[in-house]
């Protein structure tokens, strides 16, 4: 919990540095994910969760209207995977504080934005139900962090105050103990790792 309160500060201080500049946003979000573990040998987004934070976003450099945009987020995000082969049923649902660090690029009077970069996070709960039975040791072998969940995402406003936003996330270090079943960007990298689909409204509190 000690680093939770850390992340939140963090972003707390951030959102402040740049208020008092005049260039920054502040938002609050919610919606849903959709999730697959790779390595789990099934595919598919099977495995449906819940997204929300708070975040804002400022401009890189002295010009306030710049479409170039850092955004910092602190988000509680539900991932993981939900396997049914006929004899055999396994849902896992991970639960993560995620600190995503994106550039961005408004376009269009600032309706449409694209953003890409990572999300670390911090497991602070795992579920793992086999056949309707919970499984506490599969549980205890998800690695505590997180580090490199690339994201890109794509943001469009309804209204000066209402979005809608898809992201697109995927893990590229593992996340499973001793984990074999895929791999990332080269073969000796083998694990299970992270990947999702969200779509969240959002709402501006504040906005540059």
């Amino acid at each position: 919990m000690k680093k939770i309160y850390i992340l939140l500060t963090a972003l707390l201080i951030t959102g402040l540095a740049a208020q008092a500049q005049n260039r920054f946003d502040a938002t609050i979000f919610g919606g849903l994910t959709f999730n697959q573990i790779d390595g789990d040998d099934n595919g598919g987004y099977g495995q449906m969760g819940l997204r929300g934070g708070v975040g804002t976003s400022f401009t890189l450099g002295e010009d306030t209207r710049s479409p170039w945009r850092m955004v910092v987020e602190l988000a509680f995000t539900q991932k993981g995977s939900h396997i049914n082969n006929g004899s055999f049923e396994r849902s896992i649902t991970l639960n993560y504080v995620e600190l995503p660090l994106l550039f961005s690029y408004n376009m269009f009077d600032n309706k449409l934005r694209i953003a890409a970069g990572g999300a670390p996070g911090v497991l602070v709960g795992a579920q793992v139900i086999d056949n309707g039975s919970r499984n506490s040791t599969v549980e205890k072998k998800y690695l505590r962090f997180d580090w490199l969940p690339v994201t890109v995402g794509v943001r469009y406003m309804f209204t000066y105050n209402l979005a809608i936003e898809a992201r697109y996330q995927t893990s590229m270090l593992n996340i499973f103990e001793n984990a074999s079943g895929s791999y990332r960007i080269f073969p000796e990298n083998c694990g299970a790792f992270n990947r999702m689909i969200s779509f969240c409204l959002s709402y501006s509190l504040f906005n540059q």
